[in-house]
Parts: C-alpha cells; structure tokens; sequence
C-alpha cells in the first residue's frame, strides 16, 4: 500500500526568540490507497489540536524518508469493508 499523505496535526505551541506565538506539528496518521479506495489510519489524536469538538488536519505529501518510517499495519486494513 502506497502512502499518498501523512496526516499532521498541532501538538503544542511555543514562542519563538521574536516573542511570535508558534504550533508544532507532529505526524499522527497516514492516507493511503487500498483496493476500495483511500483509507486513512489515525496513530494518535492530540488532544490539544481539538478546538470547539473539532480537530483540524493538515494532508501533505510525503517525503521519501518519512515513507520509511511509517508502516501501516496489514492486521489493521479491513479489504473486506464494503466502502
């Protein structure tokens, strides 16, 4: 299964030496193609990302060397799922 993106979202904020507030980010999840489609599977939920219920997420493209450090589990994808 190829990763077509890694899921990112917040994690914390900082101030940088400018005293300019900052987020970090950190990888919580991947999308990829299965043969039903795009799945995605969700490693963690930062719960300081989670604004009024909602928790915003960035898709962006992977690098080659964080392909290699994600593996996506096959005892996790369900091919038999009917979506």
């Amino acid at each position: 299964m190829a990763i077509k993106y890694l899921v990112k979202a917040a994690t914390s904020e900082y101030t940088d030496k400018d005293g300019n507030p900052k987020k970090r980010y950190a990888t919580i999840g991947a999308v990829f193609d299965s043969k039903h489609g795009m799945m995605m599977s969700l490693e963690s939920i930062p719960l300081f990302g989670m604004k009024e219920g909602k928790l915003l997420c960035y898709l962006n493209e992977p690098e080659d060397k964080a392909i290699a450090t994600i593996q996506v589990s096959k005892d996790f994808v369900d091919d038999s799922a009917p979506f």
